[in-house]
């Protein structure tokens, strides 16, 4: 049983990566471009994460009023992202933000996955994601804050600060758990299975939305 669990997991791993070398080029291409192609990816993207999103709100076994609490939260979190996504797509300049978000928080992510994979050890959130681990989460912060850290000289030299990137890097590995504290409480593994070996597009774009809603957050603020 344990060879047939351990075969089934490195299975995802071909159509995950045939998904990447897809759907990165494409929508890394699409972004450069920039309006009206980028405007019409993003607005497809929207859709489809809040259908997503609709479907983890029908399975949802919270309580009631702890449910419809979770529904408005979630709701704003969501559209207050999508609208700061969208807005920043618009831009001139835009992609040059959105190229800068997606490199470190891809290292991010990848660094913490073949961290945890390799150092393995205690894990970070037994009850929320099993599979997640300190070693994962130190490598995940080390390699985001590097590859952010050194990248902003040369897209926004003098924006961001150091621990500004290390907040940013923080948030997105936050965001990371949260979606999957949400696909807890609708006892679902993927919020859909629209990407091969990936999950749906919040299964994708977990971290991406937690760090596009802190810096939106922050435009309002300052």
């Amino acid at each position: 049983m344990a060879q047939r669990l351990k075969f089934r997991k490195s299975s995802t791993l071909l159509p995950r990566t045939l998904s990447a070398l897809v759907l990165i080029p494409f929508c890394l291409y699409v972004i450069y471009v920039g309006p009206p192609y980028v405007l019409i990816l993003g607005g497809v993207t929207a859709i489809g994460l809040f259908i997503e999103w609709m479907r983890l709100l029908v399975k949802c076994t919270l309580p009631p009023f702890s449910k419809g609490i979770y529904a408005l939260v979630g709701t704003l979190y969501l559209s207050v992202t999508v609208v700061w996504f969208l807005h920043t797509m618009a831009l001139l300049e835009g992609w040059r933000l959105i190229f800068w978000l997606l490199f470190w928080v891809w290292s991010t992510d990848i660094a913490a996955f073949a961290g945890g994979r390799l150092f393995k050890g205690p894990k970070l959130a037994r009850s929320i994601s099993p599979n997640k681990t300190w070693s994962g989460f130190i490598a995940g912060m080390t390699v985001g804050v590097a590859v952010g850290y050194e990248t902003s000289f040369w897209v926004f030299p003098g924006v961001f600060s150091f621990w500004g990137i290390v907040l940013l890097v923080l948030i997105a590995q936050l965001g990371d758990l949260i979606e999957s504290q949400a696909k807890r409480w609708s006892h679902v593994k993927d919020s859909s299975t629209l990407i091969p070996g990936h999950g749906g597009l919040l299964d994708r774009l977990d971290s991406l939305l937690a760090v596009s809603f802190a810096l939106a957050l922050w435009e309002v603020m300052w």
